[in-house]
């Protein structure tokens, strides 16, 4: 069972993207290596794909509009509590070869993985999203070259707020016309 909700993901991640049947080269799986925090002090042995989470926001679709109550009539109050709230995780996938040919074969199976698999099942099997919208960058310092896919997981993650609230009575008065007014 995963720690927490990153390494679920990433475990998710890994296992789509080293599946021969989303990524491969040559017929042959290419291993998945999670990096943290600064992939230039991993050495990678080629080819491989790295995966980074690089930036975590709050997410605001469906922000607040679950909520948990417990009342406690004799006291008059009830617990409110805020049990999930939704977040956007940012991750990076590179693909390191020796050739630029392959690390453009790799590319373009990301983004078909990407689009096929809308939907990534962690092992507890909960459900995360990956977002339509990615970025793609090719950038190039002296002879080294960088095609990095950037795509963002939708979760929501237990945050813990509630709140003591007092309960209400809500009292209903029936009005009826007199002599037909």
């Amino acid at each position: 069972m995963p720690e927490n909700v990153f390494t679920e993901i990433e475990l998710a991640l890994k296992q789509g993207l080293e599946d021969t049947a989303n990524v491969s080269l040559n017929g042959q799986a290419v291993p998945v290596r999670v990096v943290t925090p600064d992939p230039d002090l991993v050495e990678l042995t080629l080819p491989v794909t790295t995966l980074q989470l690089i930036d975590v926001r709050r997410g605001f679709d469906r922000m607040e509009n679950e909520f948990e109550v417990e009342k406690d009539l004799a006291a008059g109050t009830a617990r409110v509590a805020l049990p999930e709230q939704p977040y956007d995780l940012f991750y990076t996938v590179r693909g390191h070869t020796a050739s630029s040919r392959d690390d453009r074969l790799l590319l373009g199976q990301y983004l078909r993985f990407a689009d096929a698999h809308p939907v990534l099942t962690g092992a507890s099997g909960r459900r995360f999203y990956l977002a339509r919208s990615l970025a793609f960058r090719d950038r190039s310092t002296e002879r080294e070259f960088e095609r990095a896919l950037t795509f963002t997981v939708k979760a929501r993650m237990p945050v813990g707020v509630e709140k003591l609230v007092p309960l209400t009575r809500e009292h209903r008065l029936e009005v009826e016309a007199l002599n037909g007014a």
